[in-house]
């Protein structure tokens, strides 16, 4: 199905590029929690605690891709908009190869420097084995992850939401057949995991490629000269996406060492069901701020502001109806949802306590991802950078070194909660001041 960006109603938009976008985000997060659930109860509370010291490594391949992906598609939309497809087939080319030198960088410094990078992320001599089971494979794997979430995010601006949706749901598959067959079969534990989520994402960027192989696909590769300035303005443009993924590294590694003194390996193992569990709702949230990205870029580029500010009116509207009924079934089905992944009454209880704390943030995290795309989208990097650094850096770092010495381990808890309410008010702050920053003339 093909849309007209500048004529059809923006609910028809909002809802056909939104709901892919949320489908093929809850996919990702669907294959991610199979991980969880297979290693918790078939490696146990230990693997659950390994992964969680190991995935900060993935995430940065991941987080680097997001703003390749973001940044890149932001500019292939606006080109779009305004009928220039040559300047959109030398960004796309850009992208794909700023996602391999990324990809090479990362994976020589991880695989020179496994015991530093260990050490590094918190991980006790006890997990060491563990995590490197996990972090080895997985970062070999992981330009597959890179090449589709980048990939991704170009086709769902090229008018194909849907396929951008299928080609998570090939990947799910193929992770939950082969997480299976790996981790209960065979019995290779961590190794297994790796694997299986690596062939996977293998798939699904298999799959995204051949849309640029149809006859109606109009972005190509094509032979390019070095452009400094479309590289900076990927990078400016998705420097946001980058810091808001990144800042779950941070937070994991951050959460993890705190917990380590606080409760040992099983307040890490519950930190990693939480993490499991919220990815989910985070990726809810990027799936609806992926899914105005598309329509607001388009419009912005076509000059059709009134279309452009209805667009984010509405996508604040469903994110709060969204985060309220999450927090409705955490605080009434938290111990069932932990329950999931390890029986351990011990860490059910601490798991339990802990999800429905961390979940608070759910209103405010869903308004600041809006609004942070939809700043993205229109280019205005500026004060999106300052908000996604807000949160991500700086807001969680005073919540962290502070609330836990107040009132323990509650303390790690809430301190996204607290990171996600300041983003919110600095935003109303900054919109306030000058209403040019979020509003259109």
């Amino acid at each position: 199905m093909k849309f007209d960006m500048e004529k059809d109603s923006i609910n028809k938009l909002f809802f056909n590029f939104s709901f892919p976008a949320v489908m093929g985000m809850l996919i990702s997060a669907f294959y991610v929690i199979v991980d969880g659930i297979f290693i918790g109860r078939g490696i146990g509370a230990n693997g659950l605690a390994a992964i969680n010291i190991a995935y900060p490594v993935i995430t940065l391949a991941i987080s680097l891709s997001l703003m390749i992906g973001v940044g890149g598609a932001t500019i292939i939309s606006i080109k779009q908009g305004q009928g220039d497809y040559k300047e959109v087939n030398k960004c796309f080319t850009h992208m794909v190869v700023l996602n391999i030198v990324a990809y090479l960088v990362i994976a020589i410094f991880v695989l020179a420097f496994q015991n530093q990078v260990m050490t590094f992320l918190g991980s006790s001599a006890k997990l060491t084995e563990l995590v490197r089971e996990y972090m080895v494979p997985g970062i070999i794997f992981s330009i597959f992850f890179m090449l589709s979430i980048s990939l991704n995010a170009v086709v769902r601006n090229d008018n194909a939401p849907t396929f951008a949706m299928l080609s998570m749901g090939v990947g799910a598959v193929i992770n939950v057949v082969l997480d299976y067959l790996f981790i209960v079969k065979f019995d290779w534990g961590m190794t297994g995991a790796a694997y299986a989520t690596g062939i996977a994402q293998m798939g699904s960027a298999l799959f995204l490629f051949t849309h640029f192989f149809k006859h109606s696909c109009k972005i190509k590769l094509v032979k390019t000269k070095f452009d400094f300035n479309i590289i900076k303005r990927i990078t400016i443009n998705g420097f946001p996406s980058f810091i808001l993924e990144f800042a779950v590294a941070i937070i994991t590694i951050l959460f993890n060492s705190t917990l380590m003194n606080l409760k040992g390996e099983m307040g890490v193992a519950a930190f990693s069901i939480i993490a499991y569990v919220f990815y989910i709702f985070r990726m809810i949230f990027n799936g609806l701020a992926q899914g105005i990205q598309p329509i607001v870029s388009y419009n912005f580029g076509a000059k059709k502001w009134a279309r452009v500010k209805a667009t984010l009116i509405l996508g604040h509207k469903i994110s709060l109806i969204v985060a309220i009924l999450i927090l409705i079934s955490v605080y009434f089905g938290g111990n069932e949802i932990v329950e999931f992944f390890n029986g351990d009454m011990e860490l059910v209880k601490l798991a339990t306590r802990g999800l429905i704390l961390y979940s608070s943030a759910m209103i405010f995290l869903g308004a600041n991802f809006i609004n942070i795309s939809y700043l993205q989208s229109m280019e205005r990097a500026t004060i999106a950078n300052f908000l996604s650094i807000g949160r991500s850096l700086v807001f969680i770092l005073i919540g962290i070194f502070t609330l836990p010495s107040i009132i323990g381990v509650d303390g790690v808890w809430l301190s996204l909660p607290f990171a996600d309410f300041m983003t919110f008010l600095t935003g109303v702050f900054l919109n306030k001041k000058n209403k040019k920053i979020i509003d259109i003339d």
